[in-house]
């Protein structure tokens, strides 16, 4: 009985693990999106920004996101990808334009998914 426990409890923590690495994938609408030009927006810290960020992307921290697309006058409608380290904070901030009807707002999780999936594609933005 202990022994089954033990292997239920380290197969969830397995589980968990891969979950938290996970990234969102890089479809081709989101490719589209940044090939046309879409709002792309690094929500690490500005320290973290200034080390390196997508081309062409802007900075605004996900505690920011919903007040800094209002004051860019980004609409509602307008796509915007976000990025961050691991696709935690993107997440986070997908959720809060998504609750403010931000509708077209995309999560492409970290920067290398991001960076991997574009280079891969031969994606430029604004191409």
């Amino acid at each position: 009985m202990k022994h089954s426990l033990l292997l239920t409890l380290l197969t969830a923590l397995a589980l968990l693990a891969a979950c938290q690495d996970a990234q969102p994938p890089v479809d081709e609408g989101m490719l589209a999106n940044i090939r046309s030009g879409a709002l792309v927006v690094d929500v690490r810290t500005p320290e973290e920004f200034s080390q390196g960020h997508f081309p062409g992307a802007i900075n605004i921290p996900h505690e920011q996101i919903v007040e800094g697309l209002r004051s860019r006058q980004i609409e509602a409608s307008e796509p915007v990808i976000l990025y961050c380290r691991s696709g935690n904070r993107s997440g986070i901030a997908e959720r809060a334009l998504h609750a403010e009807g931000y509708v077209s707002a995309r999560n492409a999780g970290s920067l290398d998914n991001l960076l991997a999936a574009t280079q891969h594609t031969a994606v430029t933005p604004g191409s």
